[in-house]
């Protein structure tokens, strides 16, 4: 195999499994939205159902994109947005102390290296666009 086949079916199955992973998340939400809503307004939103649908709509958008190998720098860039939001608002280890900081900037360093991952997606995908 060439290296540059096994680079893109390396990057195809990276893209995928992010796809799996953020269209999976989405349809947790929809089998929990109360739990999600009842996070987000524990955590300070006063209106947090409509929160949870966009998340649900961003998060099967983006993914099935990745999925599918459409649009593929638009979605990892949303997505990496998403990411982004929900760890400002939702693991805010800076302004915590002992062992919740540390659980919640395990949280953060996940997310950070998700959205990584989907930087590094929308590179490849951005190389491949100017190659053809």
């Amino acid at each position: 195999m060439r290296r540059e086949t096994a680079a893109s079916v390396l990057i195809a199955i990276a893209r995928i499994a992010f796809g799996v992973f953020f269209v999976g998340s989405a349809v947790l939400k929809m089998a929990a939205t109360g739990y999600m809503a009842g996070m987000l307004s524990r955590a300070g939103f006063g209106q947090p159902a409509p929160l949870v649908y966009a998340a649900m709509a961003l998060q099967t958008a983006g993914g099935g994109a990745l999925i599918i190998g459409r649009l593929v720098v638009p979605a990892a860039f949303g997505l990496i947005a998403y990411v982004a939001v929900v760890n400002w608002y939702l693991h805010p280890f800076w302004v915590l102390q002992g062992e919740e900081a540390a659980i919640q900037f395990q949280f953060f360093s996940k997310n950070a290296g998700i959205m990584a991952g989907l930087l590094a997606i929308a590179g490849a995908a951005a190389l491949d666009r100017s190659r053809a």
